[in-house]
């Protein structure tokens, strides 16, 4: 009988990776951390409408899904199979396990101020993929955003921002340029933003293209709303 390890190691090796962000020796080596096997049978589609009915529980202040989380926490003790992979913003406003109403386990997500897509996310959603198999990325913007203001701000007014906040700008500037030049507002920037950061996944990642390309991972940009709760499909 294959082992969880096993079953891991081979989805990692049956994907082509040839120049990827992560080697498939590097693929292997992280699969010892996913001691359970991956979600099977969690299709994009349904993993979409799971994240939707549990954000209709959280505007509606119904939420189920954090009920036993003491013993979903010692179940998963060995290993975690997430069915949806969130990039998202690391505003204290935007947590994603509460705004899906999830439980321990149920998403893996990745926090940057911006939901900016750089190498460091890109590896860890290719490990979402590859080893977890989580077969649906969402990149998650929302109102008001700090990061997206501040470099909506440095655009408008050549400003670029301080060391180590000017890799933020690095990482969205490209993405709402447009929006900036046409004196558009700092919430259309925000979703702007999303979408030009949930394109990168097939275009900057050999291990994500291909699994885009043939309908097995989908990609899909959003955005929350503070004041309603409510998550918005942008892309």
């Amino acid at each position: 009988m294959r082992s969880p390890f096993d079953h891991a190691l081979s989805r990692a090796a049956a994907i082509r990776l040839g120049g990827g962000s992560i080697g498939a020796l590097a693929f292997g080596r992280l699969a010892a951390l996913a001691a359970a096997p991956p979600a099977i049978g969690v299709s994009s589609t349904e993993a979409l409408a799971r994240l939707a009915e549990g954000n209709g529980r959280f505007v509606a202040g119904s939420m189920t899904n954090q009920d036993g989380i003491t013993e979903r926490r010692l179940a998963l003790a060995q290993g975690q199979a997430p069915f949806a992979t969130i990039l998202t913003c690391s505003d204290s406003r935007v947590p994603p396990e509460l705004v899906f109403d999830q439980n321990v386990g149920d998403l893996f997500v990745s926090r940057n101020a911006g939901n900016f897509v750089d190498d460091t996310v890109l590896g860890t959603v290719e490990y979402g993929y590859s080893v977890l198999g989580s077969k649906l990325i969402m990149v998650l913007g929302h109102d008001s955003c700090g990061a997206v203001s501040a470099t909506y701000d440095a655009i408008k007014d050549y400003k670029p921002l301080p060391p180590h906040l000017d890799a933020i700008e690095n990482g969205i500037q490209a993405g709402i340029a447009s929006i900036v030049s046409s004196n558009g507002t700092k919430n259309a920037a925000s979703v702007a933003n999303a979408k030009a950061q949930a394109a990168k996944f097939a275009s900057r990642s050999t291990v994500l293209g291909p699994g885009i390309a043939s309908g097995d991972l989908k990609v899909v940009a959003a955005v929350y709303h503070l004041g309603s709760g409510k998550v918005e499909m942008v892309y």
